[in-house]
């Protein structure tokens, strides 16, 4: 045994030896890189800070390194390369700001002098229009908005932005104290970004002349118990076309009882048990008398009822229902826009996420405002997330902000899946776009390939490198799928899905030419089940439930760097989501009354293949927490993941130095009967958790089990509970050093 031990004492020395030049030449470039940041402080303090705040991701880099080289000796390369990636794009990231131009210098275009009235009452998008397009074309630094309401009209058409900023770099739109865009409907998008760099907007409001929600509480039933009736009170109409027009019209459900304010809903989902109250609702809202109306609960949409259950005992009298005018993009839509800021901004009603971006790196979001307006019957300010990133290779800086009454998430970081078209040994076929975002060859370094086997986990010892991406034109077969006949048949894409036969329907044609991206990988990934002969975008994104077909990961797509620090996040209807990959969030105060507020996932939504969950690096850190009583703080379980292979869990979580306090209204208030509260901590499946040096308070008497835990490794120690707390509940394969 101490020959064993000794032996692979050696081995382990020999390695930290090894590897110790490197780890130290990535720590001297990290304090490098500090000292040049800091001589930007008097230009760009906010990229100063973005620099100091990542000081946490290399320390934790370090741990992850240090870690995996004892316990995973297959994953520390990789966590070398991608810390060593991370300070290759920061070292860029510092020449590029170090020579950005002074855009004031260059001169800001008046939009007054192109039309724009600025009354509230005519619209000014044409004139604002010219005055970017003007900007642009003779170079200036950008345009400036004087006081005053400046009335935008959403153009017509499905998704119509408002305002163009296509193939712009070095532009800025300046507004002034008392400078307010009015948008004629909370229907997003506004302003639409594609292909831009450097755009700043700084120093204006952003409302609409429309709420986004419509608002009642149930009164009673229909007597056939297929409808609830409801008293409307606040918002738009229920019938109102910003409602019925909706992306995705459905109702949240509250409890009535409001918070301190008399405006926000204390709850915004019921208990776990009555989650069906987050329910999709059919397109069948009636107008009954006067203020009353009926909506019919679509129950199929998501949980039936239970056998002799009545939408009655779900739905019962006294609840609110919250409609909203929700749109899936962003007020500010980002595509292949990097470097975007937003500085002292203040925003409310609207009708989508606010800062929605694909394939965008390094924004940044300080001092800025989210909040519902002071007329609102209700605290909501948003339909959607406040910021939603898809596949970003570079993460930003989000810092001094408040946010806050959202309609769902407060952040959400996604990669994403696509699938093998067609394989030639080590050359791979996939699709040049992931759902409307085109890639391109600097995106992709790296790629996990998912074994499509119905469990579908990564594994992250199947990571290949990419030695070169080329976009080429392949031979499309000369059996298709035919999704026009598929709806001919009657089988929409919905229904497709619901089919338990999959049918698929194909025609013959004569072969085309389908632009695609090979990818040279470093070895041969061995036989891969391919989309072929399915491989245009309908194709794959109709059969993909019919047809077994191996994923590509893209790790180089989530967010690397990215900063979320000193903020204020309050009263959000989702969830603070814990994703990316070298990610922190530091010194930030949360204010999360929905239960489970703080949630973490692996594997588990990859059937969506455009929002990939796969954290590798996260450190939370200094945060403040203020949760509800009887509630999980981090439910880390909603996890798919092999028990056997420690290759296939989450990687690396940090939680240390935090303050966690329980005292907003529980959950569970007003049920009956005894309750088994859920843990502290609940997790599953991650090979490195650290929980250090946090502080809980407990505001009941006594809580129940503090950490739930199953097949976790890692460290738990000097955290300190302040209250009477039960134990642990060990589960199964269980290696953590604990208090």
């Amino acid at each position: 045994m101490i020959k064993k031990f000794l032996s692979f004492l050696f081995i382990f020395l020999s390695a930290a030896v090894l590897a110790g030049p490197t780890v130290r030449e990535l720590e001297k470039r990290v304090r490098l890189l500090e000292e040049k940041a800091e001589t930007l402080r008097g230009k760009d303090p906010d990229f100063a800070d973005w620099i100091k705040e990542q000081a946490s991701i290399h320390h934790s880099y370090r741990k992850a390194y240090q870690y995996d080289l004892v316990h995973a000796p297959d994953e520390a390369p990789m966590i070398l390369d991608e810390w060593q990636t991370l300070l290759e794009r920061m070292e860029q990231e510092w020449e590029i700001f170090h020579d950005m131009p002074d855009l004031e210098a260059r001169g800001l275009v008046n939009v007054r002098e192109f039309g724009a009235k600025a009354d509230g009452e005519n619209d000014d998008v044409p004139a604002i229009q010219k005055a970017i397009d003007f900007a642009v074309k003779n170079a200036k630094g950008g345009i400036f908005l004087p006081r005053g309401r400046y009335l935008l009209n959403r153009r017509k058409g499905w998704r119509a932005p408002t305002l163009r900023f296509h193939n712009i770099k070095n532009f800025k739109m300046k507004g002034e104290e008392g400078t307010v865009l009015v948008m004629n409907s909370p229907k997003t998008p506004h302003f639409d970004i594609r292909n831009c760099e450097n755009l700043r907007f700084e120093n204006f409001h952003i409302t609409s002349l429309k709420p986004v929600y419509s608002t009642g509480v149930v009164i009673g039933h229909t007597k056939d118990d297929k409808g609830v009736i409801y008293r409307h009170d606040g918002g738009l109409s229920p019938l109102d076309p910003e409602i019925t027009k909706s992306e995705m019209n459905f109702f949240r459900v509250s409890d009535a009882k409001l918070a301190e304010d008399g405006k926000t809903p204390l709850l915004y989902t019921g208990p776990r048990h009555l989650r069906r109250r987050i329910l999709l609702f059919q397109d069948s809202v009636k107008h009954l008398k006067n203020d009353e109306y009926i909506a019919y609960p679509n129950h199929s949409r998501l949980w039936p009822l239970a056998p002799g259950e009545k939408t009655a005992d779900v739905y019962k009298k006294g609840l609110r229902l919250i409609n909203y005018a929700r749109n899936h993009s962003g007020l500010f839509q980002l595509d292949h826009a990097d470097r975007c800021r937003w500085k002292r901004i203040s925003m409310e009603r609207i009708g989508g996420v606010v800062i929605k971006g694909y394939l965008s790196d390094a924004t940044f979001i300080t001092d800025c405002v989210i909040s519902a307006a002071p007329e609102e019957k209700l605290a909501v300010a948003t339909c959607a997330d406040f910021f939603y990133v898809r596949m970003p290779s570079l993460g930003g800086f989000i810092s001094r902000n408040v946010v806050k009454n959202l309609g769902d998430d407060f952040f959400n970081i996604h990669s994403a899946v696509t699938p093998v078209l067609h394989q030639e040994g080590k050359r791979i076929y996939i699709p040049t776009q992931i759902w409307g975002a085109e890639l391109r060859s600097k995106h992709i370094r790296h790629i996990d390939i998912v074994p499509n086997l119905g469990k579908k986990l990564v594994n992250t010892q199947k990571r290949f490198k990419v030695l070169s991406v080329e976009k080429v034109k392949i031979k499309h077969s000369s059996t298709y799928f035919d999704p026009q006949q598929a709806r001919a048949e009657g089988i929409s894409y919905a229904r497709f899905r619901a089919l338990g036969e999959r049918k698929i329907s194909t025609i013959q044609k004569e072969p085309v030419d389908v632009t695609v991206l090979k990818l040279e990988l470093d070895r041969d990934p061995g036989a891969l089940q391919c989309a072929e002969p399915f491989i245009t975008r309908d194709e794959y994104a109709m059969i993909r439930d019919a047809k077994k077909m191996d994923l590509v990961h893209f790790p180089d797509l989530y967010g690397q760097g990215l900063v979320i620090s000193n903020n204020y996040f309050a009263d959000c209807i989702g969830r603070c989501w814990i994703m990316g990959s070298g990610s922190l969030l530091r010194n930030n105060t949360f204010n999360i009354r929905m239960e489970r507020g703080l949630f973490g996932t692996w594997n588990s939504f990859l059937n969506n293949w455009a929002e990939a969950f796969f954290p590798r690096i996260v450190t939370y850190e200094g945060n403040k927490f203020r949760l509800p009583q009887d509630d999980t703080t981090f439910f880390l379980s909603q996890t798919k993941y092999d028990p056997g292979n420690p290759a296939t869990w989450m990687r690396h979580f940090y939680l240390t130095d935090n303050m966690f306090l329980f005292d907003l209204t529980s959950p569970y208030y007003g049920v009956k009967g005894t309750l088994s509260r859920p843990a502290l901590l609940d997790a599953r499946g991650i090979a490195d958790l650290e929980i250090t040096n946090n502080t809980f308070l407990l505001s009941r008497p006594q809580g129940e089990t503090r950490f739930l835990l199953k097949d976790i490794s890692g460290k738990i120690s000097n955290n300190q509970f302040l209250g009477q707390w039960k134990g642990d509940k060990i589960i199964s394969n269980v290696q953590v050093e604990s208090e």
